[in-house]
């Protein structure tokens, strides 16, 4: 079993992009909204802040309380939208559930979408592009081969797709309304799962030797699966820091391309 290591391609990646940034002379700025102080929430926007500092990119932390109405943020997002020192921003996710997420997130101007959440802006989600950039990186090919991502949304699932889709690759999106879901992920050659529920996958739904990578921290029972496949994502250390670095890409994208 080989350990699929995010946290040293992402570092190496980081490394690249501060030199190209250096090269670009260009100011480049990434903001960031947050609603409320979930604690998740406060520790992952405080890495990405931490990381972009690192590579050269500065910004602003936008706050909200967590009763804030969805206009005031639609406010503050045309006010980034329009305001030409922001390269980029994005929404640290997820918002209150009396918020319209998709209409919200369609509010960002696809020209400032860092994080890749407008459906139409062309900007690959972060976390997707971290997760084949990942795969890319052992050079694992899955040409012909059966691909199952457990999550259809159109910010991990559907981008997916599409990408696997142009590999040539026989796809399969789950949701929790799939039924039989183990009969699915055991033929597998590589198993996606992004949907926070803890400990969702264990050996039994898993195909010896296939490639499994956890998306959501704990998606997968590392100790039960790991020794049963040929690759694996860490809990920790696999498409977290992979989607920090991706982010930033996109950011240095808006900025220069």
């Amino acid at each position: 079993m080989i350990l699929l290591d995010g946290k040293t391609l992402s570092q190496k990646i980081l490394i690249d992009l501060k030199e190209k940034i250096r090269l670009a002379g260009k100011k480049i700025n990434l903001d960031i909204i947050l609603v409320g102080n979930d604690p998740s929430s406060l520790k992952y926007v405080s890495l990405k802040q931490q990381k972009a500092s690192e590579v050269g990119i500065d910004g602003l932390l936008h706050q909200f309380p967590s009763d804030v109405s969805q206009d005031e943020v639609i406010t503050l997002i045309k006010k980034l939208n329009s305001d030409i020192t922001v390269t980029g921003f994005f929404i640290q996710l997820p918002l209150p559930n009396n918020f319209l997420k998709n209409f919200v997130l369609n509010s960002i101007n696809p020209l400032k979408d860092a994080d890749g959440l407008v459906f139409s802006s062309g900007i690959v989600p972060a976390v997707v592009r971290g997760i084949i950039q990942l795969l890319d990186e052992y050079k694992l090919s899955f040409v012909d081969k059966k691909v199952v991502v457990i999550n259809d949304s159109q910010l991990i699932g559907l981008p997916l797709k599409k990408i696997f889709e142009n590999r040539h690759s026989q796809i399969i999106l789950c949701n929790e309304f799939t039924q039989n879901l183990g009969e699915i992920t055991k033929n597998a050659d590589l198993l996606i799962s992004a949907t926070g529920v803890k400990d969702l996958i264990n050996s039994s739904m898993v195909k010896p030797n296939s490639v499994v990578v956890d998306v959501s921290n704990g998606d997968i029972n590392f100790d039960s699966v790991s020794p049963i496949v040929s690759y694996i994502t860490p809990t920790f250390g696999g498409v977290g820091p992979m989607t920090v670095a991706a982010l930033l890409q996109n950011t240095y994208d808006l900025a220069v391309l």
